[in-house]
């Protein structure tokens, strides 16, 4: 049997979790090849697409994979469409938004890609929920810890930081809990909050605060937050429809690098400690930096859960699975 995954970005952090970071371990399941590749790279035509049993497309909103799409169902192939984030819901803040996916022609294309597909894959029940209009067989597939690659060797000494990471995309996160994230760097002056990935402008200026450029690469970004060894790892996530989509990637990584893990309740993230609204996300930070935290118990716990229930080689099951019920 030959699987052909394609994708926008072969080596992007989306393809870490949904495509390219999953067929090692997934190949061993299944005794069979799985091609991944840049699909904007391929020849699309029938020669090329004739070749595959079963054709997995990642992320696809434009006219072109609608159109590959209807192209691949008249060759008799299946298809398999996987979507990480809901890209019919993209918060105005996000500039992929109004630049973007607010256009109603795209907005046509996903919804077109998905009643076309065979079988679609999201890394949460939110996001099934909201996609389950479009189509009837949609399977919740989490994001997972990538144990075909990564290992977790013996946690070195926490240090007095505090990391948030992300995009520009979350400055409505990071406002809607400024105060309280500001309330905790004026009231901890003995902790150094460190920013990655985006320089919140808006926060009190502090001798706290520290700015680090996102690291592309995934592996690099991954040794990076370990051997920085955070006490916390905050995650402020506002409360809208595209949020409450989301996947808790943030915990995985954070809990990997050994922190306690501030979380949305609707996580429900075992070792993580959840808040409701600003005053509780406070409560969580000052909780861990005033010392009434076991910090090695919680993420003890996180990572036990992780390895229980978010282990890739578990998770992928799930991708055999829906592979076995297609072909």
């Amino acid at each position: 049997m030959e699987i052909l995954f394609l994708c926008l970005n072969t080596s992007d952090s989306c393809a870490f979790y949904r495509s390219t970071g999953i067929v090692k371990d997934l190949q061993k399941k299944i005794n069979d090849r799985i091609i991944v590749a840049d699909w904007s790279k391929v020849p699309l035509d029938w020669g090329f697409f004739s070749q595959y049993d079963l054709i997995m497309f990642q992320k696809p909103y434009t006219k072109q994979e609608l159109n590959m799409c209807r192209y691949i169902k008249h060759l008799g192939i299946k298809i398999w469409i996987d979507y990480d984030d809901n890209l019919l819901a993209v918060n105005p803040e996000n500039a992929a938004g109004p630049n973007l996916y607010h256009d109603p022609s795209v907005q046509e294309n996903i919804k077109g890609i998905l009643k076309l597909a065979d079988a679609v894959s999201v890394p949460t029940e939110e996001l099934r929920e909201c996609y389950l209009q479009y189509n009837d067989n949609i399977r919740v597939i989490p994001n997972a810890f990538n144990d075909s690659i990564f290992f977790r060797p013996e946690l070195p000494k926490r240090t007095n930081q505090v990391l948030w990471r992300g995009p520009e995309s979350h400055i409505l996160d990071l406002m809607t809990y400024a105060d309280a994230i500001n309330k905790a760097t004026e009231q901890f002056t003995d902790w150094r909050f460190i920013f990655m990935g985006y320089y919140p402008w808006f926060l009190h200026e502090t001798i706290n605060k520290g700015f680090n450029k996102w690291i592309q690469d995934i592996i690099v970004y991954h040794k990076f937050i370990f051997d920085l060894a955070p006490a916390v790892l905050h995650i402020p996530l506002a409360d809208n429809v595209f949020n409450r989509c989301r996947s808790n990637i943030a915990f995985i990584e954070g809990t990997f690098a050994g922190a306690v893990c501030v979380t949305p309740d609707w996580w429900n993230a075992p070792g993580s400690l959840p808040y409701t609204d600003p005053q509780s996300y406070y409560d969580a930070i000052r909780s861990v930096l005033a010392g009434e935290v076991d910090k090695v118990f919680q993420n003890k716990m996180a990572w036990e859960y992780i390895m229980d229930c978010l282990r890739l080689s578990k998770i992928n099951v799930l991708r055999l699975e829906l592979i076995n019920s297609l072909i």
